[in-house]
């Protein structure tokens, strides 16, 4: 698989990681990032698995049903990922 397919597989995950890249610092549980980020609760459910297994994602706890996960800010993709986020948002502000 190519390396941004492997980060960005598709609409849901894109927006489920820039939720989590805008909010890094913070948990969240399931619930919450599928409200926040407006997808499917199913949908978050299989992409944080996925973010899971890329380490882009750390779970925090995992309590019963309820699973709390925040961003893995000590990945080098996701060190790149902020770094690119933080670039756009400059240029955008810059026009």
């Amino acid at each position: 698989m190519r390396e941004l397919e492997e980060i960005f597989d598709g609409k849901a995950q894109i927006k489920i990681l820039q939720f989590l890249l805008e909010n890094r610092g913070k948990a969240f549980n399931l619930s919450e990032i599928a409200e926040r980020a407006e997808v499917a609760h199913s949908t978050v459910g299989r992409v944080v698995k996925h973010l899971l297994n890329q380490n882009l994602v750390e779970e925090i706890t995992r309590w019963k049903q309820m699973r709390i996960v925040r961003l893995n800010e000590e990945n080098e993709k996701v060190k790149i990922l902020l770094k690119f986020l933080e670039d756009v948002k400059k240029l955008k502000e810059s026009q």
